[in-house]
């Protein structure tokens, strides 16, 4: 069976997103799908408690459906007002949900990631959401996140505030209004009209033709602006993954060498430790020798006045 690709790219460490959508869209309009080429290159880079949480879907399928069965529950005695219920299932909700965290961050470790205290929070508020609201369990079932959520009272937002949409808007029905008396029929006119309006000198066709070749020139101008923004956007984007990578770098590099700075300084300390025992034991031989060549020099004394 072929996996949906959108999918896969999802799954993926953040640093082979890009790169790989990037592929993937070319693939498509080498093949003549400028639309599926264009749809992927729109496609945003997770940030990391995203893809934390789409690769929770994919490793514990099984503990993500037993979080949005559980907020169903949870739901259902909100609506109920249950509170002898809420307090009991509150206990299981924190619990859920940390349990969840300390799976993504083993999960993380074992490839060698560090999950920050922040990124850590921001995956609790994405569990946390999909607890309370439909629409944020249904986002985070398809595994395709590309940012933390957070429930706010009024619905979901991202990890930089903006509503996200996770239901179809409800369309308001049009007001109905008094119905306008309508216009008595005009009388027909005893001139039979031209077959072909004209408008200021120009024939309908005509101003048709004019009509359209000014949107062709528009559209040509239109396409002309996205691509130099789209061009300017990807450009902007390999910036932001090139410095990205190169924090990640810095963090592990500045990890490293922090490691490497307390090796040096328990070393240091056994180091300076061992100093001091070896001038404790200089000492003591110092005097030790000391004593000795006292004897030494008291018995030769008496040697020679012994022969002499």
């Amino acid at each position: 069976m072929q996996l949906d690709p959108v999918l896969e790219l999802y799954g993926l460490p953040p640093e082979q997103f890009t790169a790989a959508r990037n592929q993937l869209a070319k693939t498509l309009r080498d093949a003549g799908d400028t639309r599926g080429s264009d749809t992927i290159r729109a496609l945003r880079k997770p940030t990391i408690a995203a893809w934390l949480a789409n690769r929770l879907v994919r490793t514990v399928p099984d503990q993500i459906a037993e979080l949005t069965e559980f907020g169903e529950e949870l739901r259902e005695a909100h609506r109920l007002g249950d509170r002898a219920r809420l307090k009991m299932l509150t206990a299981r909700r924190h619990e859920l949900v940390n349990r969840l965290v300390d799976v993504a961050r083993a999960d993380a470790a074992g490839d060698g990631r560090s999950i920050t205290m922040s990124t850590a929070e921001r995956l609790a508020a994405t569990l946390d959401a999909a607890l309370v609201d439909p629409g944020a369990a249904q986002l985070l079932r398809s595994g395709r996140l590309t940012s933390g959520l957070r429930h706010v009272g009024f619905g979901v937002v991202d990890e930089t505030g903006t509503p996200i949409p996770v239901t179809e808007p409800v369309r308001d029905r049009p007001t109905p209004t008094a119905t306008a008396p309508k216009a008595p029929p005009r009388k027909a006119s005893s001139r039979k009209k031209a077959s072909t309006p004209r408008t200021g000198g120009l024939t309908q066709d005509e101003l048709l033709r004019r009509q359209r070749a000014e949107l062709q020139e528009r559209l040509r101008e239109v396409a002309a602006d996205y691509e130099a923004a789209e061009h300017e956007r990807a450009a902007a984007e390999s910036e932001l993954d090139a410095n990205e990578h190169h924090i990640a770098d810095m963090q592990t590099a500045i990890e490293r060498l922090t490691n490497e700075l307390e090796q040096a300084r328990r070393e240091l300390r056994q180091a300076q430790s061992r100093t001091r025992k070896l001038e404790r034991a200089l000492t003591r031989s110092a005097r030790v020798a000391a004593a000795s060549r006292r004897r030494l020099d008291a018995h030769q004394q008496r040697l020679e006045a012994f022969k002499g």
